[in-house]
């Protein structure tokens, strides 16, 4: 799928989803977690405002996002577990009789585990195409032996595949032979920028991510004290929960924090429900990402949409949406010294981050609002379904 600067424009004329003649449905394990969850249902959520039938199709739980029951969406849960046959087959035929009660033409399927069940799913509906983005940029086709082959096979069924930064779309291409991989950069809803004071004795700093170690918030951590020993004063707060099988590097970073002399300055409350996030984003004036790998980060793009000043590792497609010293700061990955500096720089300039921070935000709204983004899918969704 081609969207963002990459999107190859179509006819406007109205066209078989905008007549409500067919449906799309937005396909994922769960509407909830992390920002391909939040993605996929913001999408669904996108293309329903605009008049089209559409759906949010969890194969697992709904989710948080889910949840909310917003009238544009129709949502579904299959609770399909990856053990039990029986449980399989019995969400694959409630899946096949989803698509054909609610005359779905596209699927845009979100979750790389999510793929092959909707392509087997789909066998023999010929009026349905699949749409496919990797949100995945740490692992693309990693799998072995006969995971591989059926992931190849399932892209290979695809009418569109996309993803979602220009590295994974050449892995794409090189590892599944496939010659047209577009990009698929996502949006967040338009919010009203929060009341917050630039210039604060005490600059809040804010990190928003999974505790993996890929997303390396221990760099902020370290950042923090060295700042903190040059006489600068801020708070940080690294907002996420780790996975099952990274709890121990959540509590490392817990100890790293303790071990730092900084419990008065950093605190890692995990996971934070909408309303504490938005009290967080009245408070904080600086958002920071030290990821390794990114496709381009929903959670930088929520920042953005805040008006915060943003500093950011140049990975993935994070410079599509951050031209440093316009709309924020960019670091080198792995670059401790960077990123201290960048910091330094916000921290001891509150024009600068005034500045930055409106500038993130004017660019949130042109071009990485979820109308804009709606409108981009939408156009590519009327393609497929009318070839």
């Amino acid at each position: 799928m081609k969207t963002s600067r990459h999107h190859v424009a179509t006819d406007d004329a109205e066209g078989p989803l905008r007549r409500g003649d067919v449906a799309v449905g937005q396909v994922i394990g769960s509407f909830g977690g992390g920002g391909a969850q939040r993605l996929a249902y913001n999408v669904a959520v996108g293309v329903g405002d605009r008049g089209v039938r559409s759906l949010a199709v969890a194969l697992r739980e709904a989710g948080s996002w889910a949840q909310e029951h917003d009238p544009r969406v129709r949502s579904f849960a299959l609770c399909a577990k990856s053990a039990g046959a029986m449980g399989m087959v019995r969400a694959l035929l409630r899946f096949r009789s989803i698509v054909k009660a609610e005359r779905v033409g596209l699927l845009h399927v979100h979750g790389t585990g999510s793929l092959p069940f909707v392509a087997l799913a789909t066998l023999g509906l010929r009026d349905v195409r699949i749409a496919f983005t990797w949100q995945d940029s740490e692992r693309v086709l990693h799998q072995r032996g006969w995971r591989r082959r059926v992931m190849v096979w399932a892209l290979r069924r695809c009418a569109s595949v996309s993803g979602s930064c220009r590295k994974v779309a050449d892995k794409l291409r090189a590892g599944a032979g496939l010659t047209n991989v577009g990009i698929f950069h996502g949006g967040v809803p338009r919010t009203p920028e929060p009341s917050r004071r630039p210039d604060a004795e005490r600059p809040g700093i804010v990190w928003i991510g999974r505790m993996v170690p890929p997303k390396d918030p221990q760099a902020l951590v370290r950042a923090a004290a060295t700042l903190r020993d040059e006489g600068f004063h801020f708070s940080v707060d690294l907002v996420g929960k780790p996975i099952p099988s990274t709890q121990w590097y959540f509590e490392q970073t817990r100890e790293l924090v303790s071990q730092l002399g900084l419990a008065d300055t950093v605190r890692t409350p995990g996971f934070l429900d909408d309303e504490a996030m938005r009290s967080l984003a009245a408070r904080s004036q600086i958002a920071v990402q030290t990821s390794h790998t990114e496709g381009l980060s929903i959670a930088l793009l929520e920042q953005m949409m805040a008006g915060m000043a943003i500093i950011a590792t140049d990975v993935g497609d994070t410079s599509c949406a951050i031209r440093d010293g316009e709309n924020g700061l960019l670091v080198p990955a792995h670059d401790q010294k960077a990123l201290e500096a960048a910091l330094r720089r916000l921290l001891g300039d509150p024009t600068l981050r005034r500045r930055l921070g409106q500038a993130a935000r004017a660019s949130a709204l042109a071009t990485y609002s979820l109308e804009a983004v709606a409108d981009r899918a939408l156009r590519e969704y009327e393609r497929l379904v009318a070839a």
